[in-house]
């Protein structure tokens, strides 16, 4: 589903989803390590659902490759 109102989450729900702390999701978010989009002039961090979907998928592909090179 293809909407042009992409779901934006808040760090908090990327906490949530990701199983960490909201301040690890701002942390990350902040540094890079997860794809953020600022809004507005105080740079509110946001993080799009489907972006975050994707560092999911990689994340869990990865450790597929890495468990599977070990038997």
């Amino acid at each position: 589903m293809n909407d042009e109102r992409e779901r934006l989450l808040t760090p908090e729900e990327v906490a949530e989803r990701l199983g960490i702390s909201k301040v690890t999701a701002r942390a990350w978010l902040r540094s890079g390590k997860l794809p953020v989009t600022r809004l507005g002039d105080k740079g509110l961090l946001r993080c799009r659902e489907a972006d975050l979907d994707g560092y999911i998928r990689n994340l869990a592909e990865a450790t597929a490759k890495r468990s599977r090179g070990r038997g």
